[in-house]
Order: structure tokens, then sequence, then C-alpha cells
């Protein structure tokens, strides 16, 4: 199989470092709640999820480390934002592989 110069310019660590950051159910539900609204007080992301008010810190700090999440300080508070550049990034590196895998048909196996 030839890969198109496309796929080779794609930044492996990248890609890898917004999978694993999304590679959890907790998380995808931060970045679901996140892209509802413009930003988030840290409160309600706590309130929102069924875990402990820890657990969600780190899942947000993961976030916030692969750059799909931003923070600032609001008072005694933080605020959470989505950035979706991140996730375009993500999105146009997902359809760069789908548009040139040579993928394996249901029917007629690989080609």
């Amino acid at each position: 199989m030839t890969r198109t110069a496309s796929v080779t310019a794609i930044d492996a660590e990248r890609v890898a470092a917004l999978a694993k950051a999304l590679a959890h159910p907790a998380r995808v539900q931060i970045v679901e709640l996140l892209a509802s609204q413009c930003e988030c007080r840290g409160a309600d992301v706590f309130a929102e999820l069924p875990l402990a008010q820890s657990t969600v810190s780190q899942h947000l700090r993961v976030l916030k480390e692969a750059g799909i999440v931003a923070a600032s300080p609001a008072g005694t508070s933080m605020v959470y934002c989505l950035d979706p550049a991140a996730l375009s990034e993500l999105g146009a590196i997902v359809t760069t592989f789908c548009r040139d895998a040579e993928c394996c048909s249901a029917k007629g196996g690989c080609r």
C-alpha cells in the first residue's frame, strides 16, 4: 500500500495525544457538555458527571494538556471552554484517513 503525502505529513504524536485525551467516556461527556455552551464553570462540570470532583478535575487536566479544553480563572473558580480548533484538527485527520484509505470492504475483502 502506498501512502499519500497528506497522510505522511500528519504529526503522529499530535494525533495520538488527541485520541488519548478522548479515549475515556467521562472526557467525551465533558467535551459534549462544553460543546453545548460557550463556557462552563467548574462547579457546573462537576455537577453534571456522577464522579468525584477530583476525578473530574483529573479528566479536565488531560483535556487541557491535549489542547482540547481551555481554562481561565473567574474569581475563586475556573471557567472551562472547548477549543474547537483541536477537534477540527482531529476531524480533518480522520477525514484524511478515510479519504485516502485503501480499506477492506465488508463483502469483497482486502483490495
